[in-house]
Parts: C-alpha cells; sequence; structure tokens
C-alpha cells in the first residue's frame, strides 16, 4: 500500500487540482496571478489548505526576501472583540502562507510609535492595525518603505493618496442607528459613555447629531479607557448626577455597556424597565448577557484585510493609492434594551 508523504508538496496538489505543477507554483508562491483564472486560484488554495501543505519557509524567505509574516497591531488584545478579528486575518492569511504576528499598544501614543518603528525593521511583510493616535498621514513613511498598511475602523485614503487602505464600518451612521432605534422605543433621556480616545469621538459625533435633530438634550459621560470598570464608574457618575435619571444609555464600546449593566443592577435598578442598557461591537458576551449592541462583523472584517494586504503584496500590488472597504453593521435587539 503506498503513502502519501507527511509533508504534501506542490506536485501533489497540482495532481489533485488537475493543473501544472508550474501553475501551483505561481498562485501558492504569489507571483504573477493574472493570468491563473480566478476559480482555479480558489481551488488550489482550497486543496492546499485541505491537504495540510506547509511550504519550505526557509527557502521561501530568501526567494522572496520577505518575513511570510503579517502583523496585527491592535490596542487592546483582551478585548473580546480583538480574538475575532485576528481569527478572520489568521484563517484567510494561512492559505496563502503567511503567518500572523500580534502587537499590543495598551491604545497608548507610545505604543503606538514602537509598533511603527517595530514594522519599520522589516519585521513583517504588512500590517493591520488599529491606531488611536495616529492619523494616516502619519503612516505615510512606513508606506513609502514599500510595506502595506490596512487601518481597521476608520476610514483613511484619499485620492492620489499612499497604499494606505481602510477596513471599516460607518461609525457615525451605526451610532446614529443606535439612537434612533432608543428615540423609537420611547426614550428622550438618553445618555452616552465614551472612553477619551479612539472610536469614540466619531461614535459620540452620530449620537449627539441625532439627539439634537430630535430637539433631545445629549448627555456624555467620558472615562479613560474602554474597560467594564470605566462603564462601572460612568454609570456611578449618572446615576450620582442631580438630573433626572436617564431612561436609556448608550456605551460606545460593549465592555462600557457591561460595565454600566452592573452600575445599574448594584443601585438596585432593573433592566431594561428603570434603565435600558445598549453597547457597540456584539462581543460574545454580549449575547450572553442580553445586551443589545451594534454588531460589527469582526471576522469579516479580518478576512478582509487580510485579503487586501496579500494583493498589496504582489507583484505591483503597490501602485494604486487606498482603497477605503466598508463592511455592514446591524442592530442586534435583545433584552437589555
Amino acid at each position: 500500500m503506498q503513502h502519501r508523504s507527511a509533508r504534501p508538496t506542490q506536485k501533489d496538489i497540482a495532481l489533485a487540482a488537475g493543473v501544472s505543477q508550474a501553475t501551483v507554483s505561481i498562485v501558492l508562491n504569489k507571483a504573477e496571478t493574472s493570468a491563473v483564472p480566478t476559480a482555479t486560484r480558489d481551488r488550489i488554495l482550497k486543496l492546499a489548505g485541505e491537504l495540510g501543505y506547509q511550504p519550505n519557509h526557509p527557502a521561501r524567505i530568501l526567494r522572496s526576501a520577505r518575513t511570510m509574516t503579517l502583523a496585527c497591531i491592535v490596542p487592546d488584545i483582551t478585548n473580546p472583540f480583538y480574538p475575532g478579528l485576528v481569527r478572520g486575518l489568521q484563517t484567510t492569511a494561512a492559505p496563502g502562507g503567511y503567518a500572523v504576528l500580534i502587537y499590543d499598544t495598551d491604545g497608548t501614543p507610545e505604543g503606538e510609535r514602537r509598533a511603527l518603528d517595530w514594522l519599520q525593521q522589516g519585521r513583517a511583510d504588512g500590517a493591520v492595525g488599529m491606531f488611536y493616535h495616529h492619523r494616516a498621514s502619519d503612516l505615510v513613511d512606513v508606506a513609502r518603505n514599500a510595506l502595506p498598511l490596512v487601518l481597521l475602523g476608520r476610514q483613511a485614503a484619499g485620492r492620489g493618496g499612499p497604499p494606505i487602505d481602510s477596513v471599516f464600518i460607518d461609525n457615525i451612521a451605526a451610532s446614529a442607528a443606535m439612537t434612533r432605534w432608543l428615540i423609537g422605543r420611547g426614550h428622550r433621556r438618553i445618555a452616552m459613555i465614551v472612553a477619551e480616545y479612539g472610536p469614540s469621538r466619531v461614535r459620540a459625533e452620530g449620537y449627539e447629531t441625532v439627539m439634537r435633530e430630535a430637539g433631545l438634550a445629549p448627555q456624555l459621560v467620558v472615562d479613560t479607557a474602554y474597560s467594564a470598570e470605566a462603564g462601572v464608574r460612568a454609570m456611578r457618575t449618572l446615576l450620582a448626577d442631580g438630573r433626572e435619571r436617564p431612561t436609556a444609555v448608550f456605551g460606545a464600546n460593549d465592555m462600557l455597556a457591561i460595565g454600566a449593566m452592573q452600575a445599574v443592577r448594584d443601585a438596585g435598578l432593573a433592566i431594561p424597565d428603570d434603565v435600558a442598557i445598549v453597547g457597540f461591537d456584539d462581543i460574545p458576551t454580549a449575547n450572553l448577557l442580553g445586551l443589545t449592541t451594534v454588531r460589527q462583523p469582526e471576522f469579516e472584517l479580518g478576512a478582509l484585510a487580510a485579503r487586501t494586504l496579500m494583493e498589496r503584496l504582489e507583484p505591483g500590488g503597490m501602485t494604486p493609492a487606498g482603497k477605503d472597504l466598508e463592511l455592514r453593521f446591524e442592530i442586534v435587539d435583545r433584552s437589555s434594551a
């Protein structure tokens, strides 16, 4: 009986796909692939994954002058939103032979600067990142060194600009939609808990715009973090305020909303009868706690970012200017509101 070798080769994939070994090599080594039909390319990549093909990593690095590594730069890997995003990135990058390294910046300017310096040392071939303190214009030097970047969570591209791509949902529209959703259910005193950096600014913009359009007074409480502890602090501030208690509270992310839920219950109040709570992201815990929230498709965000990076890494891929790639959000109605 014949036994397949422990390490499948490109020849094995070619036989299974019914194509030449040269075609398999073109696809797996990320050479010019425009001559290979999309269906053929997808079949080769699928079979490579099914057969467990592993490229000869040292030889490939020497041949391509690449690390065959993509970086994922995040502000807080303990935030439950990011593992799903990283999984989307890894799942999409692996069939192309790319490993993924995670770099946690702690959401600080210094951490982001260290991450950019690390990238410019050639530690990765490209990066997906969420930067709270650096604008797209601050990242031009990295892009000029032919290192592709995909920014998460915000638009960055400009006509004729550097090849810095963006993968995002419309945060302003999403927070505006959630605010309208609450108003449509009869709420008039709606407060929002935000952090002092990151996406809070644009999410607060959507909230404040809709509140003013409805003739209602916005009430923002700002904390220093996107954590449940910050949500507890901010909700206690709202409950201690001399003004009439809000009937609904919108957390700029789910962790803030979960902290607000804890503080409301600690105060002996009922959710949603006394205070409705909504969040943003739809982390796994949100479903367990019945939290109404804005769903971001984190796996799809990571997968699209990986595909965009790998396209940039193909020959000629750095030539076009940056692209803005928008995905859809969804309001998930649960018991907290």
